[in-house]
């Protein structure tokens, strides 16, 4: 880098990528240069306040924009190309979660991040929350026998959401974030089968593809098992929770820590000290040139879309066990 700042740009202004820009915003080693949107208007209501340049097409935005690190905030769908180009012109990326809607694309892009050398961060944002910080010590030096976890809510306004072929369904696009942390805590999924359900309690939204129920069963490859149930048809309401099966007690997860029923049966670790948001983590991991701080790299954010199309391959294939292997070949 040209100095102790880091200059940033980001494709694709709406809700997520606006959010990435205001924690940046809050970052001292951040400097935000360029934003890419299709939308001309709205990539020029985020640019404007910002004094940044505005661009309506990534590719060039990458070409002429002097920048340290990159941002990807667009939908499922339109990962790939813009990454692999960034890769290749040394940029370190942060690229937002799922990392792509096909794995074949996917797993160019990691090729050309590991041929490029550069540092990559993904929106897995439990790895930097406390109560999955503490799961994680907690549950380091104990056998998980089953987990359950569930997340139940509504539909997201954007137009792409609705669309199986562009967002994969809530599964994909939302319920990976609970895919995620179960990978972080419980090691690797081996196989996976599905049971999905269309149009049975949606059938009056006609623009809505993507399932409205998603009923998932993983197995791991320590031999324990969990269960996904997740919901887009529930409105403005909301559900979410995990819990986790060990020996003599359940262990339940939340966003700010986790509690053992029934109490006292095992000691809890501290709370863990404080520690860099994700894009903080990110920035200080491009400015140091270390990436220790980061805790979702591209390859291994891969390996948890991986889980959820292998669920949707399982739903589509009438249910049938999709071994993760037929996706990315023998674990490592």
């Amino acid at each position: 880098m040209s100095s102790r700042f880091v200059r940033i740009g980001l494709i694709g202004t709406g809700n997520m990528g606006r959010g990435h820009l205001r924690r940046l915003q809050e970052i001292p080693e951040a400097r935000i240069v360029a934003v890419c949107d299709i939308v001309e208007e709205r990539v020029r209501s985020v640019a404007e306040p910002l004094q940044v340049s505005a661009y309506t097409d990534g590719p060039q935005m990458i070409a002429e924009a002097e920048m340290d690190a990159l941002y990807v905030c667009v939908p499922p769908d339109q990962h790939g190309d813009m990454e692999i180009q960034a890769a290749r012109k040394g940029l370190h990326l942060f690229v937002e979660k799922p990392v792509n809607l096909y794995l074949d694309r996917a797993l160019e892009v990691a090729d050309a991040i590991r041929a490029a050398g550069v540092m990559t961060q993904s929106g897995y944002v439990f790895r930097y929350q406390a109560g999955a910080l503490q799961l994680k010590r907690f549950l380091e030096d104990k056998p998980v026998g089953t987990a359950s976890v569930v997340r139940w809510g509504g539909i997201p306004a954007a137009p792409w959401w609705r669309k199986y072929e562009e967002s994969g369904g809530q599964l994909v696009e939302m319920t990976t974030h609970q895919v995620d942390l179960l990978r972080w805590v419980m090691g690797e999924v081996e196989a996976v089968s599905a049971s999905y359900s269309f149009r049975r309690l949606l059938a009056d939204q006609p623009d809505v593809t993507v399932p409205d129920t998603q009923t998932v069963l993983l197995h791991f490859r320590s031999g324990a098992s969990a269960t996904i149930s997740t919901s887009c048809a529930l409105g403005t309401a909301f559900r979410g929770e995990a819990e986790f099966v060990i020996r003599d007690a359940r262990v339940i997860w939340k966003a700010d820590g986790i509690r053992v029923e029934p109490e006292g049966a095992y000691a809890l670790p501290p709370a863990p000290e404080e520690t860099p948001g994700i894009d903080a983590a990110f920035v200080r991991a491009v400015a140091s040139g270390n990436p220790v701080f980061l805790r979702s790299p591209y390859d291994d954010a891969l390996r948890s879309v991986a889980v959820t199309l292998a669920a949707n391959r399982s739903a589509e294939d009438g249910g049938r066990l999709v071994r993760m292997e037929e996706l990315l070949g023998p674990l490592p």
